[in-house]
């Protein structure tokens, strides 16, 4: 191979900054990606569409029916585990960048479900979840809705 053509001319002639911010690109590119192609599809918008808590009563529901297959419940227990903990590929006190691969992981995690659970299971869930869900806010409004309750006299 001739020495111009070669792959590693323009690795010594990139800065490090340089492969980091094609880097941030592409991890930028790829997370827009996943996102459209989640709000392409019904199942995605569906889920897109719920509640932080709606969302955590799906994934609840998931892992407690027999029938999702063992892979969808360790990435959900794997994106849990990492969402939770304090380590991350990326720190998140770096801007943009570090809340980014949060995101990536989110929406790589979202289409493996989407793709490994069946329909009518994910349906189901999602149903469940919105109904969990509705049952919350009305119990919220009609908590909010009743009086306070009266101090008995001492």
């Amino acid at each position: 191979m001739h020495p111009l053509c070669s792959p590693l001319r323009y690795a010594e002639t990139m800065p490090w900054y340089g492969w980091l911010l094609l880097a941030l690109g592409a991890a930028i590119a790829l997370t827009a990606l996943s996102l459209r192609l989640l709000r392409a599809s019904r199942r995605g918008r569906g889920f897109l569409a719920l509640p932080s808590r709606a969302k955590l009563s799906f994934a609840r529901e998931l892992l407690r029916d027999p029938e999702v297959p063992i892979v969808a419940k360790a990435v959900i227990a794997v994106l849990v585990g990492y969402l939770a903990l304090p380590f991350d590929l990326i720190p998140d006190f770096i801007p943009v960048v570090g809340q980014l691969d949060d995101l990536l992981v989110l929406t790589a995690a979202i289409a493996l479900l989407i793709a490994t659970i069946p329909r009518d299971r994910f349906d189901a869930a999602l149903a469940a979840a919105r109904e969990a869900d509705a049952r919350r806010r009305a119990a919220t409004a009609a908590n909010a809705a009743s009086p306070p309750p009266r101090n008995a006299p001492g």
